[in-house]
């Protein structure tokens, strides 16, 4: 007689869901009106992106690339004094117990030649933005407009953002214009110190670029690809998202599934 052996799932690899994910949308305005995103909608404000997200994308994490803004911090505030929003433990927000909200703040940074690159820095928690939002206002001409030129490189970003406690991922990183390699350098060693790579977890690709070109890239082989929207509308949230396998829809399990650890990925 055959024996029946039950396959038990690694520890850390059990139950894991599914989630849908945008990690990278804009704010056109503040709640008052204020221009964050110039290009962006007016419509683009926190608070209708994420009602959007529950209501009519079905999208459970967004990360919202423009919350270093005095005024978009303002609209946070409100949100989780009003109830509507609450902090997450493992860092994030939650928008009425449904959607999963990253704080995020997408800059420019000076390389080598004057060249420019878009860089993409998430925080846990809604301090560390407000502490991101105090070093940023040092470095750009006007802190409350998105992806301002912060005047330094993206390796001396990542050292700020690193020691406030957030994580750096490069922005649509084949564009033509302001990006690594559409623009900055043939490799990321050119950019970045061998040590600050290694604490680099993913790299968005970009509206014009795929997995079938990252992947002729070896030194990309051991990063996670990122697919988003980059939305500047509320219609085109969700037009590009991710699948990604978590215990549950927070800033550190996001980070696991980035690494590639204990069971947490990326899966489309």
């Amino acid at each position: 007689n055959s024996v029946g052996v039950r396959f038990v799932a690694p520890a850390g690899e059990q139950n894991m869901k599914k989630y849908f994910m945008d990690f990278h949308v804009h704010i056109g305005r503040s709640n008052s009106g204020a221009p964050i995103k110039i290009t962006a909608s007016k419509d683009l404000i926190f608070a209708n992106i994420a009602w959007e997200c529950k209501y009519r994308k079905g999208i459970d994490i967004v990360g919202i690339v423009d919350c270093a803004s005095p005024e978009v911090i303002d609209d946070i505030s409100q949100l989780i004094n009003s109830g509507e929003m609450k902090p997450l433990k493992e860092g994030g927000l939650i928008y009425q117990d449904k959607v999963t909200i990253i704080l995020g703040s997408e800059i420019e940074t000076k390389e080598k030649g004057g060249r420019h690159s878009h860089q993409i820095a998430y925080f846990p928690y809604f301090e560390d933005i407000k502490e991101f939002s105090k070093a940023l206002s040092l470095l750009v001409t006007n802190v409350s407009l998105s992806s301002q030129n912060c005047k330094i490189s993206a390796q001396e970003a990542f050292q700020i953002i690193n020691q406030i406690g957030g994580i750096l991922i490069p922005a649509h990183a084949f564009t033509p214009h302001k990006s690594v390699y559409g623009n900055c350098v043939r490799r990321l060693p050119e950019m970045f110190s061998r040590a600050i790579l290694k604490k680099i977890p993913a790299i968005e690709l970009g509206l014009s670029a795929d997995t079938e070109i990252a992947d002729k890239l070896k030194e990309l082989a051991k990063y996670t690809f990122l697919t988003n929207s980059d939305a500047h509308s509320l219609p085109k949230i969700g037009r590009e998202y991710n699948i990604v396998e978590l215990d549950k829809a927070n800033f550190k399990e996001i980070l696991l599934a980035l690494q590639r650890k204990e069971g947490r990925k990326i899966t489309a």
